[in-house]
């Protein structure tokens, strides 16, 4: 979702596989790129001991930003399989 079109929200989970995502914490980010920034790279060190991953995403709210997240996982891992089978 363009920028134009919501807020910048954190989504911090685990990638299952098959474009299932358990997501465990969704908080809105900061409208600031710079303190986005910063507070991303804080998400990021904390999920790399848990084997998960933290993406922004752009939404009305928190359930959309979740449901933005599970969509993009399941188009990255429809793009991975195709490339996979189809080189």
């Amino acid at each position: 979702m363009p920028e134009d079109q919501g807020r910048p929200y954190f989504v911090v989970g685990q990638w299952q596989g098959g474009g299932d995502v358990d997501i465990w914490h969704v908080e809105e980010a900061p409208a600031d790129p710079g303190e986005r920034a910063d507070v991303h790279e804080q998400h990021q060190d904390a999920a790399e001991e848990t084997f998960s991953s933290v993406n922004v995403v752009y939404a009305a709210s928190p359930q959309a930003a979740a449901d933005q997240a599970r969509r993009e996982a399941r188009e990255t891992s429809d793009r991975i399989h195709r490339e996979l089978t189809h080189p």
